[in-house]
């Protein structure tokens, strides 16, 4: 078994073991999952909203329709390279010389019918099967952060427009009093907003962060190991860059096309999946961070000094002080989630892949 036989298995046992492992973290918080599913579902999807609410939750069903896709294009594509590589392999061999998508070690003909057939099949099935659990929790993670962040964006909304209803002169103490009343009022509900969505954040923390920090190792080492296959594909007879970059863009390599095509695509999607990731986890921090900044700059200074005025007063300040703590995933507990991780991860991924790069380059030299 050469390099390039190694690193494609070892991807394979990285796909298998973060399944399994995002599975079994999940199994034993099940019942927790299955309560944020529900509450996700009738407090996020199915509530009351206004016209620029609605836009708000329009603009995050865009952005997650586009995100899961892609993502989801992707993940088709690559485990069809795993379907359609042997088939073409097979084109022109005898029937006892085809070979499966994955090879197996058993006492019988596994390139005799129907027992091709029947392992083929499996194996298919398997892929498909490991390739859906593999991305649909990192789908519905990546919902629910974006609705999460949503709902920061309604409740900024909200209390920018704490006055919107009011008069713009009363006419009598009474008037401006009964006014004042309906401002705290407004702001009350929006405090039992802002306590139950960062509740809900520590709940998702609970539930995913040990996801998260699986999910940000392996994509880290898969990103690595995965460039480094296209650059064996390419590297067997071609060896500057540009003739490096010209291979893989046109798939000339000595590996078959389809599994040169499964491999874009499978870094493809990890790179879409990286950003997807991490986009909808920044979202999480930059959106509860902001209501602070939304609840300052609201109408709170048109307010009378009357008892109810200071008490929105004082309620403002503590809602302020609150949101200096923003709500993120973490990486069970070593570091927040964000954008600044996209760039952590692929600067550890250009480190190990240049370690393993220059290692096959030397190998290579002292062989010639």
């Amino acid at each position: 078994m050469n390099i390039h036989d190694c690193v494609f298995v070892a991807c394979n046992i990285l796909y298998l073991m973060i399944v399994f492992y995002k599975i079994i973290v999940l199994c034993i918080h099940k019942k927790q999952f299955y309560e944020l599913v529900l509450f996700t579902e009738k407090n996020f999807w199915h509530s009351n909203y206004n016209v620029q609410e609605k836009l708000i939750l329009t603009d995050c069903r865009r952005i997650c329709g586009i995100f899961i896709i892609v993502l989801s294009f992707c993940a088709q594509g690559t485990c069809a390279g795993y379907m359609v590589t042997p088939l073409l392999a097979n084109i022109g061999r005898n029937e006892s010389d085809r070979i499966l998508p994955f090879n197996m070690w058993v006492n019988f003909p596994t390139g005799l019918s129907p027992y091709f057939e029947i392992l083929f099949t499996i194996q298919v099935l398997c892929v498909y099967h490991v390739g859906t659990c593999y991305i649909c929790f990192d789908n519905f993670l990546c919902l629910v952060n974006l609705h999460v962040a949503s709902q920061f964006r309604i409740l900024q909304y909200r209390l920018k427009n704490l006055t919107d209803s009011f008069h713009k002169e009363a006419d009598s103490l009474e008037l401006e009093k009964n006014q004042t009343e309906m401002c705290y009022k407004k702001l009350r509900s929006c405090v039992q907003q802002h306590q139950m969505l960062i509740e809900y954040c520590s709940e998702l923390e609970n539930v995913f962060t040990l996801i998260v920090l699986g999910q940000v190792l392996f994509l880290a080492m898969i990103i690595c190991l995965v460039g480094y296959q296209l650059f064996l594909n390419s590297i067997v007879t071609h060896k500057s860059v540009k003739k490096i970059l010209t291979c893989l863009i046109f798939m000339q390599t000595d590996s078959p096309p389809s599994r040169s095509v499964s491999l874009v695509l499978n870094l493809g999607g990890t790179m879409c999946q990286l950003l997807m990731f991490t986009y909808s986890c920044d979202g999480l921090v930059q959106q509860s961070s902001n209501i602070g900044r939304a609840i300052f700059s609201g109408p709170w200074t048109t307010l009378p000094m009357n008892k109810v005025g200071r008490t929105v007063r004082r309620n403002i300040i503590i809602i302020t002080l609150r949101t200096t703590r923003c709500c993120s995933l973490t990486a069970s507990g070593f570091f927040p989630v964000s954008l600044e991780t996209y760039t952590g991860i692929l600067s550890t991924a250009m480190s190990y892949f240049t370690l393993l790069r220059n290692s096959s380059l030397d190998v290579e030299n002292a062989l010639d």
